[in-house]
């Protein structure tokens, strides 16, 4: 599957578990928080989708997706990244 595609899966995992998506430009990777209420999702629009898949597969590993329905691709990307994989952003972009 193409990056671009799953980023959309990615994204629409991320409005099941009622999180708000915003793509910003910064010095960030990109994190999940809380902004009063509302649940949300920055992504630094600027890195490679790749980057920006690993930074979704990273907010991911620590939520509970027992309940949701998650394409096994998906899956394996948040199980790689929750097992303690190495990040894609201190190995450089030769692994993107």
């Amino acid at each position: 599957m193409k990056a671009d595609r799953i980023r959309d899966e990615f994204e629409s995992l991320a409005e099941k578990l009622g999180y708000t998506i915003r793509y910003e430009k910064g010095d960030f990777k990109g994190d999940a928080c809380r902004i009063k209420s509302e649940r949300v999702i920055i992504i630094n629009r600027l890195i490679p989708v790749t980057h920006q898949n690993y930074a979704f597969s990273r907010i991911f590993a620590t939520e509970d997706l027992s309940q949701v329905s998650v394409l096994p691709v998906l899956r394996s990307m948040i199980e790689e990244v929750g097992g303690g994989a190495e990040s894609l952003f201190d190995q450089g972009e030769q692994h993107a």
